[in-house]
């Protein structure tokens, strides 16, 4: 047989064979119909301008309200993060790793005052 003699084996052959016709496969991302598109991803970006106080939550529902786009509260949560646009979360606390410090009494001077300071 010829596809032995080519040195190709019969189940490659038979493979080919199935596949024959058909559009090739690949790994690479295919566009899905749920995606979002470029405009939908600039109407979210814009309504985030136009309501800046409102959480990503509130404003997917707000937006799905509107008709505006229909995306969940994760995807809009993307696409405000992918631009940058979420809030920044607070700044640490610039007293963590200074030690205790008591509020009750500066200086101790005497053993009166050592049992005030004790109670505070």
């Amino acid at each position: 047989m010829l596809v032995l003699w080519l040195g190709i084996s019969l189940s490659k052959f038979y493979d080919w064979r199935k596949r024959y016709g058909k559009v090739n496969e690949h790994n690479a991302s295919i566009p899905r119909d749920h995606w979002l598109t470029d405009e939908e991803k600039r109407t979210i970006l814009a309504y985030e301008r136009d309501y800046p106080l409102e959480g990503y939550r509130r404003l997917t529902f707000m937006m799905l309200d509107d008709d505006a786009a229909a995306a969940s509260p994760a995807t809009v949560y993307r696409v405000l993060k992918s631009a940058d646009r979420l809030g920044r979360p607070s700044p640490s606390n610039e007293r963590k790793g200074k030690g205790f410090r008591s509020t009750c009494f500066s200086t101790v001077s005497s053993a009166t005052e050592a049992r005030a300071a004790a109670t505070c």
